[in-house]
């Protein structure tokens, strides 16, 4: 429930200036007075409170599909710029470390992939269809089988639908997806 608020809060204040915009567009078409500017402004904080209600609730339940998928934990904190998750292999035999590798440089997504030693590789994800990207990083533990991935979005992302916000969340899910890793249960 907190992060549908969080949602709807960030949806108002993008969709603000419309209704602003709706608001003084409505009293110059009425006249501005007293009983005009009460109605105009009752009419549009309903209208747009409504609006943006749906559309943080529709970036919310896009959110949780997207958890639900990865396996990783639901918390206001998918909205926060940078992700760190703790993910473990689907398959850890030998040799599970180079075929995370590989389907990294696989993707069509991933680019700008560059090994850092063995135990780390770092990249540029592509979440969306435009061609914004995230820097991430991933870490490998060979002991425990697990990969620490580090993503961080840029100031430019439209984010979750349109909210400028979860575009690294979204882009943790797919890397988790792609990469056949999986939530440890640990955040």
């Amino acid at each position: 429930m907190k992060l549908l608020l969080v949602c709807w809060r960030a949806a108002v204040a993008i969709q603000s200036p419309l209704m602003v915009v709706q608001l003084v567009a409505g009293l110059v078409d009425d006249g501005f007075t007293r009983s005009n500017l009460g109605r105009e402004l009752v009419t549009a904080l309903l209208a747009w409170g409504t609006v943006s209600l749906l559309w943080a609730a529709l970036a919310w339940g896009w959110l949780r599909r997207r958890s639900r998928t990865a396996g990783l934990a639901f918390s206001v904190a998918v909205l926060d710029a940078r992700q760190t998750h703790l993910l473990r292999s689907a398959d850890v035999s030998d040799g599970w470390q180079q075929r995370t590798r590989d389907r990294l440089t696989a993707s069509d997504r991933a680019f700008l992939v560059a090994e850092n030693g063995q135990e780390e590789v770092s990249f540029r994800w592509r979440p969306g269809r435009s061609d914004h990207s995230v820097h991430g990083s991933l870490s490998f533990d060979t002991t425990s089988g697990t990969v620490l991935i580090d993503l961080r979005a840029d100031e430019s992302h439209l984010g979750v639908a349109g909210l400028r916000k979860g575009t690294s969340y979204v882009a943790m899910c797919q890397v988790a997806g792609e990469l056949e890793l999986r939530g440890t249960g640990v955040g």
